[in-house]
Parts: structure tokens; C-alpha cells; sequence
């Protein structure tokens, strides 16, 4: 039992009139919560609206590649060859996340068009 002349703890008056603290804790960062949501909504643009499979993303990535080499003829030459490093790290990431399911055909098209 506490004695009246303990002063070990300490207690807080409760004070009714003071408003309570709600809601979300400040953040860490400085962000306003426009800028929050913007950034919420652009991540939500990128996601895909679909399922992906791996036709979709032989697709694309061969689409992307194309574009990428399209008209590497007219562009100054480091230009053209920065176009060509792209073209080959989306051929590089192609092959990495369909690595466990591609097909021979579809890997031979893809290096012939980077390599081409």
C-alpha cells in the first residue's frame, strides 16, 4: 500500500477543460499532405491496370526496344549510343524477370534486335 508521504511516483492532475491530442502523430518528413497525396496518386498511375503475363511483358519490352533504336540513324552519336545502353538494359531486364519462363524464339528475337 502507498503511503500518503511517498513521492517515488508521480501523478498528473487530470484536467478536463484541456482539449485531448487527436489524430495522426506529426511525420517525420515535410511533406504537406497535398504533395502526400500527388505522390500517392502518381504510384497509383504506374501501377498496371491488369494482370501481367509474360506476353505483356515480351511485348512491351520488345515495343520499348524498338522505340528506343527507332531512328538511331538521325540522332548525334552519343546520343545514339546512350539509346542503345537503354535499349540493351531493357533487353537485360526483360531476360531477368521472365528468366524462369522464356521462350528460345523470344529471347533470340529480342538480343537480335539489341545486338542488330
Amino acid at each position: 500500500m502507498k503511503q500518503a508521504d511517498d513521492l517515488s511516483t508521480i501523478e498528473l492532475p487530470l484536467d478536463p477543460s484541456r482539449p485531448k491530442k487527436r489524430g495522426r502523430p506529426p511525420k517525420q518528413d515535410k511533406l504537406s499532405d497535398a504533395e502526400r497525396a500527388r505522390r500517392y496518386r502518381a504510384r497509383q498511375k504506374m501501377l498496371p491496370k491488369d494482370e501481367w503475363n509474360y506476353e505483356h511483358v515480351t511485348a512491351t519490352a520488345r515495343n520499348e526496344i524498338a522505340r528506343l533504336l527507332g531512328d538511331a540513324a538521325g540522332r548525334p552519336a552519343g546520343e545514339a549510343e546512350l539509346m542503345t545502353q537503354w535499349a540493351y538494359g531493357m533487353f537485360l531486364l526483360w531476360d531477368r524477370v521472365t528468366g524462369q519462363c522464356q521462350r528460345p524464339d523470344d529471347r533470340r528475337e529480342l538480343q537480335a534486335l539489341v545486338s542488330g
